[in-house]
């Protein structure tokens, strides 16, 4: 497995947030994680990428044990994590938004590749990115955090204020990375329909715990996940 996270507890101060949290996701795959707020998905992403340091277990991505490391030394160990609320910077132009993705890779980040999956910012590259729209900023987000060439990435809330369509695309995107790039892609979703239609395997998160782990097809026949994620019964 590429990212392993085994035992994770963490919190803030003396507020515990994570309790033994275990998970894998592998090359290739997406493993989506929902829950309802509160639950500690973002907690969990802040805690794997170093934001927070674990108070227990581990976390480690290609062998290597990275719990606890700095996040700004993350993107060289190959993990990325994209965060909520894009968090561009806006007075800096798309293509030096990029740019700063590439730090690791001492300026030489393949900005094409990014274009050739984000079409529309190839004619936005000189705007400023607090000009864009809630959707392109997305797109600038995830392609800086895609700069680092990374071997996973974290994604938290990517669809958040955004329209169908561009959800769809987006999602698509992190399908394509997922085949053509051979990322792990570990993608915290409150649209649980838009996650479960491109992931492999799901974890559902309750009051910093894992209580359920499965394929989407799995879980979405259980009561429990319908009823909470998906608006109704199970059939």
């Amino acid at each position: 497995m590429t990212l392993i996270v085994s035992g994770l507890d963490a919190g803030y101060g003396k507020l515990a947030v994570l309790h033994q949290v275990s998970f894998e996701v592998a090359r290739g795959e997406i493993v989506a994680v929902v829950g309802s707020n509160g639950a500690g998905k973002t907690t969990l992403l802040r805690a794997v990428s170093g934001q927070i340091r674990p108070t227990a277990g581990s976390v480690t991505l290609e062998g290597r044990t990275i719990t606890g490391k700095p996040s700004e030394k993350m993107a060289g160990f190959g993990l990325t994590h994209v965060p909520e609320n894009r968090l561009c910077f806006p007075t800096l132009s798309v293509r030096d938004n990029l740019m700063l993705g590439a730090w690791t890779k001492k300026g030489n980040g393949d900005v094409e590749s990014i274009l050739d999956l984000f079409p529309r910012l190839r004619t936005r590259m000189g705007q400023a990115a607090g000009t864009l729209s809630g959707g392109e900023q997305q797109m600038v987000a995830i392609g800086r955090g895609l700069m680092a060439d990374p071997t996973a990435i974290m994604l938290d809330e990517p669809s958040i204020g955004l329209a169908p369509k561009v959800v769809a695309e987006i999602m698509e995107v992190l399908s394509r990375l997922c085949v053509e790039k051979q990322l792990a892609v570990l993608l915290v979703e409150q649209n649980v329909r838009a996650s479960f239609k491109i992931a492999h395997r799901a974890v559902v998160m309750h009051r910093g715990r894992v209580a359920l782990t499965g394929t989407p097809a799995e879980l979405v026949e259980l009561p429990e996940v319908h009823n909470a994620y998906l608006g109704g019964a199970a059939a």
